[in-house]
């Protein structure tokens, strides 16, 4: 009885080629827009936007983000608190 060759998987598979000489395939894309310049596009940010906040500092903005801010405190108050209610009722059970 004969079986299959098992192929060892612990090896590079060999890449085939196009070109003999330098071993890389050679893309169906024309060559005139693999390296295209490196220019800016009309509304593309910048990469310093993309990581630093711009934020307008005046009093109507801050008090937003203490709003907001209070909010999310009052939020974790109330949802730690009825997490203590529930937790008291339900050993009354």
């Amino acid at each position: 009885m004969t079986y299959a060759r098992i192929p060892n998987f612990s090896q590079p598979v060999p890449a085939r080629s196009d070109s003999p000489r330098t071993g890389r395939r050679r893309l169906s894309a024309d060559g005139r827009y693999l390296n295209l310049p490196n220019e800016p596009v009309p509304g593309e940010i910048e990469p310093w936007q993309a990581v630093a906040p711009v934020r307008p500092d005046t009093a109507y903005s801050r008090s937003l983000r203490f709003l907001d801010v209070g909010a999310e405190l009052l939020a974790a108050f109330v949802i730690v608190g009825g997490g203590m209610v529930l937790t008291g009722l339900a050993t009354l059970l």
